[in-house]
């Protein structure tokens, strides 16, 4: 019975190419300081900025400012960086980067041309691997 609570407290070991569950903490939005109100809301992108200036409130940390990022708002490392369905992620320029994949997702370049993108594409499918962004190619 100790084997089994041992092993029960024993930290899961980290497999690269393994699918995990993600679960990631769900983001907060930070917003720049002074952004708010009707006359700046058209001007002012909702976007984060370290705030700046000897006596901003937002940098001193004053409640009704609202929240800054802090260290506690990263995720774990072992779902940072991971697709939602629970695979890690390639970029891939041509053919021959597909070599020694095996359980991840393809993400093809924005700048492949249709002909490299089509031979990227049937490559994958042999190999059983998922290409995210896959265009129809005629």
């Amino acid at each position: 019975m100790a084997e089994k609570k041992a092993a029960a407290k024993a930290p899961a070991k980290k497999t690269g190419a393994k699918k995990i569950r993600v679960k990631k903490k769900s983001k907060k939005k930070f917003t720049v300081p002074n952004s708010t109100g009707k006359r700046r809301m058209k001007s002012v992108k909702p976007r984060w900025r370290r705030p700046t200036g000897d006596d901003n409130k937002k940098k001193i940390r004053k409640a009704f400012m609202g929240k800054s990022p802090r260290v506690g708002n990263k995720n774990t490392a072992e779902v940072r960086g991971v697709h939602p369905l629970g695979l890690s992620e390639i970029l891939v320029c041509n053919a021959t980067e597909l070599e020694g994949a095996q359980n991840v997702l393809v993400r093809i370049a924005s700048g492949v041309g249709k002909k490299k993108r089509a031979e990227i594409a049937a490559r994958a499918k042999e190999m059983n691997l998922r290409v995210l962004n896959a265009k129809v190619v005629e």
